[in-house]
């Protein structure tokens, strides 16, 4: 099954200024805490601090001693625990597949904020498009645009190829992603023309042109936050989990109160 992790981080300690950081550099690995380091801003350094607590332990308790590795397009993997991390303004979320360790995951999430129409046309199908632009709600206008969103940066995030895949490739109206299956081949072709990507590419746009049928895509709502996640399996949770920080640990909320 395929389990995902909320963590808020904005009620996280500053780890360069809570008087434990010495602590932080023994739990944590090295490139985590250079990261922290090099981020000037308080919020974005909990971001990556909460990043990388649910990471330690989740990976601690599911591949003890496992190290977490980088693709060509900046992937972060682990061997035989297949995961994808994703944070925005005040909240880190993982995803983390426990049977399957040849599973492919992508996972996104998002604040939502009103209605970027400049963006969905040039980046959106045709068809996404025009059902944002039907919706007469701002509101309801916002949250599809957000939806829309997050389950296409799922979809990016779990070929590897991030923002070098282009999203009007696939639509995302639905509980799978609908790859144009002749337009992606145009693009693979012509990328491999051009002979400008890197070593991993192939390997990466093939998860899109050989696993179109299966790209499965669950949607779970937290308060004003969109959440996706994209899978070669339909085997989601129906539910996030909440944790919290008691400034030792993580632990299971015992307050859950989520939407699928």
């Amino acid at each position: 099954m395929i389990q995902t992790y909320l963590l808020e981080s904005a009620a996280l300690p500053d780890p360069l200024f809570d008087g434990a950081q010495g602590e932080w550099n023994e739990r944590l690995s090295s490139e985590r805490m250079e990261k922290i380091r090099r981020i000037k801003h308080a919020g974005t350094r909990k971001q990556s601090f909460g990043a990388g607590l649910l990471l330690e332990q989740l990976l601690h308790h599911y591949a003890p001693g496992a190290k977490i590795q980088t693709s060509d397009y900046g992937k972060p993997f682990c061997g035989g625990v297949p995961f994808n991390l994703s944070h925005t303004a005040d909240a880190v979320i993982v995803s983390i597949c426990r049977s399957d360790p040849h599973m492919c995951i992508g996972c996104d999430i998002e604040r939502i904020k009103p209605y970027e129409r400049r963006i969905a046309r040039r980046f959106f199908t045709g068809a996404e498009y025009e059902s944002l632009e039907a919706e007469t709600d701002e509101q309801a206008q916002a949250a599809l645009f957000c939806r829309y969103w997050t389950k296409k940066e799922s979809v990016m995030k779990l070929t590897g190829l991030g923002m070098s895949l282009p999203m009007d490739l696939y639509d995302v109206q639905g509980d799978r992603a609908a790859v144009d299956i002749e337009k992606a081949r145009r693009w693979y072709e012509q990328s491999l023309r051009k002979g400008k990507e890197k070593p991993g590419f192939a390997q990466a746009a093939e998860r899109l042109l050989c696993q179109y049928q299966r790209l499965f895509l669950k949607e779970y709502r937290y308060n004003d936050y969109c959440i996706a996640v994209c899978s070669l399996s339909d085997a989601f949770a129906p539910q996030i989990k909440r944790l919290y920080f008691d400034g030792q640990r993580l632990r299971r909320s015992y307050q859950d109160r989520y939407e699928k």
